[in-house]
């Protein structure tokens, strides 16, 4: 479901896992993009609005109870001159090209890849605290990963309601 998608009454809809990933290296595969526009909270912001590109990654990790949970981030990338070095390092990260290297920006390019990330918790303005993504690494670089080396970024399925057998009708001879 897209972020932006209108929801209906009587839709069903399901809670999905925060990102909550403890701090680590991990990898990461790019679930699909949007676009959006950034606005800033205030007239004293260093970014302008802009248009921005808002990527969902899926991170899976085992949570306190040892379970693997598919965590989505959702990453924002401003489409501005001065901020195109994020944007090439998500690239060289997902594998699409190398340092020094031209970029056409087109995200569709990037959907499927799998790449690594360096996870940080921080605080928020209410103390919370929530995961973010510090830095992408170029493969090269790229640390080992051991908190979640090795596991499927396979979402399982949302199980289907179990439908009641359907008794058998009595006919009245000749199938009707």
């Amino acid at each position: 479901m897209a972020d932006n998608e209108m929801l209906e009454l009587g839709q069903t809809i399901r809670d999905e896992p925060s990102f909550m990933a403890p701090e680590g290296d991990y990898h990461f595969m790019v679930k699909g993009w949007d676009t959006s526009m950034y606005q800033p909270r205030d007239e004293n912001s260093k970014i302008p609005a802009c248009r921005q590109v808002d990527v969902t990654l899926l991170i899976p990790y085992r949570d306190e109870m040892g379970n693997v949970v598919y965590g989505q981030k959702v990453e924002h990338f401003k489409l501005l001159a001065r901020l195109k070095f994020a944007i090439t390092r998500f690239f060289i990260a997902c594998g699409i090209g190398k340092r020094g290297d031209e970029f056409r920006i087109d995200f569709d390019q990037c959907v499927g890849k799998v790449g690594t990330c360096k996870v940080q918790q921080q605080a928020g303005g209410n103390g919370n605290l929530y995961a973010s993504i510090e830095e992408f690494y170029a493969p090269d670089v790229a640390p080992q990963v051991t908190m979640n080396d090795g596991m499927s970024f396979m979402e399982p399925s949302p199980q289907q309601p179990v439908q009641p057998m359907q008794q058998p009708t009595a006919g009245y001879g000749y199938g009707y």
